[in-house]
């Protein structure tokens, strides 16, 4: 039985979806080792490396629609409250003749002030839209690292969340070691 090589590098996954896994880097494999799973590859199979910054667009995007709806949200609440409270107070007070106009007319002033209790909470939803917006807008701008390995025509992406130096540190000695290994 031989000696197993000793670790070069190793970078540890601390969140999303890779979190709990490792890559590790020894002198002739790179391993990524997690609680379900694990991958050896050889240094000599990797053909080409990459590593970039870069912040999430779509993220970004969706959380400027979702501020743009809940401020038409917050301002369509008011008049549309105001509009069926009018619609309701005037319903009441034309409310008399028969049995089946008041009927009618007591079913209009329920739905209307059904429309108005509903345009009033119209603020919360449009801050709880905010709120997600906003937090769209942030994930978008604090973006992903991403490292990806090319294993003939395949490719493999290891990503984290924000800007990693570690990463970028991980890769450069992997990149070093993919270049001792071709000469």
């Amino acid at each position: 039985m031989s000696q197993p090589e000793a670790a070069v590098s190793s970078f540890e996954f601390r969140s999303g979806a890779l979190r709990g896994s490792q890559l590790v880097l020894f002198p002739a494999s790179l391993v990524h080792r997690g609680p379900h799973r694990l991958e050896t590859i050889p240094i000599a199979a990797i053909a080409g490396l990459r590593i970039g910054f870069e912040r999430e667009a779509h993220a970004l995007r969706w959380g400027a629609v979702l501020l743009v709806i809940a401020v038409i949200v917050f301002l369509l609440s008011a008049p549309f409250a105001s509009l069926a409270g009018a619609a309701a107070n005037e319903v009441v007070a034309h409310q008399h003749g028969e049995a089946s106009a008041q009927t009618i007319a007591a079913l209009l002033a329920s739905l209307f002030g059904g429309m108005e209790t509903a345009a009033r909470l119209l603020p919360i939803l449009g801050g709880a839209l905010a709120a997600w917006g906003v937090a769209l807008a942030v994930r978008g701008w604090i973006g992903l690292t991403t490292l990806t390995l090319t294993l003939g025509a395949v490719e493999r992406d290891y990503a984290v969340r924000g800007r990693s130096a570690p990463l970028f540190d991980f890769t450069e000695l992997l990149g070093e070691h993919m270049l001792k290994a071709k000469r």
